[in-house]
């Protein structure tokens, strides 16, 4: 979304230690850990360049004027001061790649060259750590869709499964909602992805369970209007009874709804082929699809679905008789390469399928 200023979200929520961050700064990024330019200093409270987050907290930066254009990528460097053991991640963050400079290497976020984040003693990857979030200022009141989940199941069973770091739903949408024909206004788009993408179930690795963790993924996010409910497989092929996963659907949408968010239900893809996808799992799935496809009320707030298993799925057999036909993800000729292999995960263009299932002109507010 394009815009004339930005504020970061940082936050401490999970953590087990004080974070202290005495320098801060914003940039566009030329590549890698290289901005285009010297970096601008970020403040908060009105003002201070430090700050500290206790355990359990989150905080804003102050706004800073910057001009957002959609499609060029920001960098925000982070000074932490303290020893700090553990910071909370979010692990395959598809739109963000993390730079992390050697211990004691000193504050390089002011630099204009990423010669800091080579050699011995430094790493990076598809994660970020204490960045959430960022706003984004624009001239007029509008709307943001949030996407809750990220569609990916297992994703630290294999690590080198293609298809972990690629453009998701959120992503997709986004780009969609630039380039669309329809008349369709450039909503903001948030996602607010979970990498164990559990709706019921505490994760050591993934973190609280969505029903319990909706007051910072939802309702402190500015503008948001729409919910895209991205999410329910991991359960599903983690042994979760069918009728467990449309209750807490319900529980979901009834919290949502309460709160005045429409909302968007997504039909759980195949995972016919994948092992823990047995023949009761994969029953479990259709039947939470069937209920799913039952919820579309046109009473305000909105519910709605979006079929995006017919949008990424073929017949395991085309010409069985069995009823309902059994599916998997479509393996083809690219475009319609949706199966990274390991027969449950989206490649970029299953994705892509995916965000194609949505029907942009309902995401809006209602009137």
């Amino acid at each position: 979304m394009a815009g004339s200023g930005v504020r970061l979200r940082l936050s401490n929520a999970l953590g087990r230690t004080p974070l202290t961050i005495d320098h801060a700064t914003l940039a566009t990024q030329l590549s890698d850990a290289v901005p285009t330019a010297k970096p601008a200093d970020l403040t908060f409270n009105g003002g201070s360049k430090s700050v500290t987050i206790p355990i359990g907290g989150e905080i804003y930066t102050d706004p800073s004027a910057y001009a957002a254009t959609p499609g060029k990528r920001l960098m925000i460097s982070l000074h932490l001061v303290n020893d700090s053991p553990y910071l909370v991640q979010h692990s395959w963050a598809s739109a963000a790649t993390q730079y992390v400079s050697a211990v004691g290497s000193g504050d390089h976020t002011a630099d204009t060259t990423g010669t800091a984040f080579t050699g011995t003693g430094v790493f990076s990857g598809y994660f970020t750590n204490i960045l959430t979030g960022i706003d984004v200022t624009t001239s007029d009141s509008r709307p943001t869709v949030a996407v809750l989940g990220d569609q990916l199941v297992d994703p630290f069973v294999d690590a080198t499964t293609p298809g972990l770091t690629t453009p998701r739903l959120s992503d997709d949408l986004a780009t969609a909602l630039q380039t669309n024909e329809q008349g369709v206004p450039d909503y903001g788009v948030v996602a607010t992805g979970i990498e164990n993408n559990r709706l019921t179930t505490e994760q050591t690795r993934g973190g609280p369970a969505t029903l319990t963790r909706l007051d910072r993924d939802i309702l402190t996010l500015p503008g948001v209007t729409t919910v895209i409910v991205d999410e329910g497989l991991e359960d599903i092929v983690a042994g979760t009874e069918d009728t467990n996963v449309e209750e807490a659907y319900a529980t979901l949408v009834a919290q949502l709804r309460g709160w005045g968010f429409k909302v968007v239900l997504t039909t759980l893809t195949p995972c016919q082929g994948y092992a823990p996808c047995t023949t009761a799992i994969d029953a479990n799935r259709i039947d939470t699809n069937t209920w799913i496809t039952d919820q579309d009320d046109f009473t305000t707030p909105k519910v709605t679905h979006a079929d995006t298993e017919s949008a990424v799925a073929i017949p395991v057999d085309p010409n069985s008789t069995t009823e309902p036909l059994p599916l998997k993800l479509d393996a083809g000729t690219a475009p319609e390469n949706y199966d990274t292999g390991d027969h449950v995960n989206l490649t970029a263009n299953g994705y892509l399928a995916a965000t194609g299932a949505l029907d942009l002109t309902t995401l809006g507010p209602d009137n």
